[in-house]
């Protein structure tokens, strides 16, 4: 199957095609077969898929159900229409802070909890005009210790 790489969040269900609570066999189905496996840290119990030709990571809590995805180029999330990937840090982030009040912004990005949305970029805090690497998107208490 083609996956369109323009995706558009669901905050808090997932992304066009793959929602959270899919297994990795759902996943597949979606996303095609070509598929690489790993795990993040050793202490991981699930491994995590990585579509590398379409810029897609999912990961996997128990009992072997998606709970993030986690997306760079050529994939191109969207969230209500706004491209996020590739776009300057500071663009991005006063967007967010004009529909999110309480997103959380450190050096190398910025948390979204009310859309359930994370974005990557490794110099925001130097380089606030570099673009976004990566972006991820998560289900609710996915943060939570």
């Amino acid at each position: 199957m083609q996956v369109d790489l323009k995706l558009e969040i669901e905050p808090y269900q997932g992304l066009a095609g793959i929602q959270f609570g899919m297994t990795p066999e759902e996943v597949r189905q979606v996303l095609g077969n070509t598929v690489r496996t790993f795990r993040k840290s050793p202490s991981d119990a699930l491994e995590t898929d990585y579509f590398d030709a379409l810029g897609i990571q999912v990961f996997y809590k128990q009992p072997g159900v998606c709970d993030a995805i986690e997306l760079a180029a050529p994939a191109k999330p969207t969230l209500k229409g706004k491209d996020l990937l590739g776009k300057p840090f500071s663009e991005l982030c006063n967007w967010f802070q004009s529909i999110d009040s309480a997103v959380a912004i450190d050096e190398t990005g910025l948390t979204s909890h009310r859309f359930g949305v994370g974005l990557y970029a490794p110099f925001a805090a130097i380089a606030p005009d570099e673009p976004v690497e990566g972006v991820i998107v998560f289900e609710q208490g996915y943060y939570d210790c």
